[in-house]
């Protein structure tokens, strides 16, 4: 009966231990065999195999002869505690291959995400190991004591109630560890949730620092903590470092609750520099807004300027033309040639405060017609086939960073092109709004992170590029860049916000 009660209890803490290490994963790391149309299932799926992996790996150690053989030898009996290290080690093992096969995205990541699980999975248990090793003691010692005190005491009735507080016991620290671990393991994740768009390698290289600490420290513990020795028949053949050094009791519970601080310390402080790497972000995007919009300023007053003076010079104009008219009328010949080249030039300075594109919006007309204007001066062929969204709730002023910012690296790309061209062009498909900029490119670029690096140092340099990313994640969309056929192409999807007519 014993057997199957700790058989059981074995079995719920497995699961209960792997569904933690699944749900710790999950959200963190993308799913690599989870559709679009059935995400929600297959993050299920991911998480049941990866519980089960757990689960199984334990349990194979616990119960399985083999398993069992492999860990303490021929005889399966328990000599030293360095010989617990095998399971963990396993285990670990394990969780990262099967990781590997069922998530994508950063290695690193599964690494430090496994490795903080297994290192607040081992803390706790040695948090509580000195309490439950020093309460079983006491109460054998107590109950022996009582028992020892009756005089029709009978060995099979004192075995029997033994075990019952075996069970009692070991089920009371199986549920400690449990709820600790829980707890640990869902304050660990809520912080690491609190970074903005997750967290890159190198950040999880500096989560993996507390983690890899905590195992190291833990491994040690199992190295040291007991062995066999013969000849020592006062200690029942068994050396516990906890009996020789009573003052452990206190300093490894201390040093455990240390290292589990230092962990979840470190998803804090991580939490708290993404979010101070987001208000930058932000701070960043509404600057290069602010220049947008004080560029587009400045180009109306521009316009509004010239249209002034033209005003101003118009009747100026029409008192010219009348004159030559009347020269015309009295048969001046000559007077109708001038005629025709006084209203030729008035027509070309008309058509330079006019508009050269229509994009359905007063600040990309603005934008189009400057990069225009600008590819005119350096003789690059520029081809303009965009149109702003009007009724998908797509801020203008989103569209203009992504649109100065992309032109702006088209232009500057192509320059030392034989024959430079910039195109835009947009697409919109239902509730999806595409932009897609391209020039003329035969060079080699530099990656990191998913974004071809500036070459160019100094402030300001290589934040185009991330900005147009923000604008994208804003509306949840995403950038797409390739480089192919001596044309670099930047792609970015936008999803509207609402649909409409009118």
């Amino acid at each position: 009966m014993k057997e199957i009660i700790y058989f059981t209890e074995d079995l719920i803490c497995g699961a209960v231990f792997g569904a933690l290490l699944a749900y710790l994963i999950q959200g963190l790391l993308p799913g690599r065999f989870a559709s679009k149309s059935c995400a929600g299932n297959g993050d299920k799926k991911t998480m049941f195999i990866m519980a089960l992996q757990f689960c199984v790996v334990r349990m194979s150690f616990l119960w399985l002869p083999y398993f069992k053989r492999l860990m303490y030898g021929q005889d399966m009996i328990v000599v030293n505690s360095k010989q617990s290290m095998i399971p963990v080690a396993a285990s670990i093992v394990s969780s990262l291959a099967v990781g590997m096969v069922l998530y994508q995205g950063s290695r690193m990541k599964l690494v430090s995400l496994t490795a903080a699980f297994y290192a607040l999975m081992e803390l706790v248990r040695f948090l509580l190991y000195p309490a439950a090793v020093g309460s079983i003691s006491f109460l054998s010692w107590r109950y022996t004591e009582r028992v020892l005190a009756f005089t029709d005491f009978e060995l099979e009735r004192f075995i029997h109630y033994m075990g019952v507080v075996e069970v009692i016991w070991n089920t009371v620290v199986i549920a400690g560890n449990m709820a600790l671990l829980t707890l640990f393991v869902r304050r660990y994740k809520a912080e690491l949730k609190k970074t903005e768009g997750g967290f890159q390698s190198q950040e999880a290289a500096i989560l993996f620092v507390p983690g890899g600490l905590g195992l190291l420290f833990t491994a040690m513990l199992r190295c040291i903590l007991f062995y066999y020795e013969k000849g020592e028949p006062d200690i029942d053949g068994i050396f516990s470092i906890l009996k020789k050094y009573p003052e452990l009791n206190g300093i490894i519970p201390g040093m455990s609750l240390l290292c589990i601080a230092s962990v979840l310390l470190s998803a804090n402080m991580l939490a708290r520099i993404s979010a101070e790497h987001e208000k930058r972000k932000q701070a960043e995007l509404y600057r290069s807004q602010a220049e947008e919009l004080g560029a587009h300023v400045q180009d109306m007053e521009s316009v509004y300027i010239q249209i002034r003076g033209m005003k101003h010079d118009m009747k100026h104009y029409i008192a010219d033309v009348k004159g030559l008219l009347a020269q015309v009328a009295a048969g001046d010949g000559a007077a109708w040639e001038a005629v025709a080249h006084y209203v030729d030039s008035m027509q070309s300075s008309l058509e330079g405060l006019l508009m050269q594109c229509a994009t359905q919006n007063p600040v990309t007309d603005v934008i189009m017609g400057r990069y225009m204007r600008l590819a005119k001066q350096k003789q690059v062929a520029f081809t303009n086939q965009f149109a702003y969204p009007k009724h998908l709730g797509i801020d203008v002023f989103d569209i203009s960073v992504i649109l100065n910012n992309g032109l702006d690296n088209a232009m500057e790309a192509c320059e030392t092109e034989e024959s430079p061209s910039v195109g835009v062009y947009s697409v919109q498909k239902g509730n999806m709004f595409f932009i897609t900029i391209e020039n003329s490119f035969h060079g080699a670029l530099n990656w990191a992170d998913g974004l071809p690096v500036s070459v160019k140092s100094g402030e300001g340099h290589g934040l185009g590029l991330k900005n147009i990313c923000c604008c994208a994640e804003k509306y949840y969309g995403r950038v797409d860049i390739k480089v192919q056929d001596g044309c670099f192409c930047l792609t970015v999807m936008l999803q509207g916000r609402h649909m409409g007519g009118g």
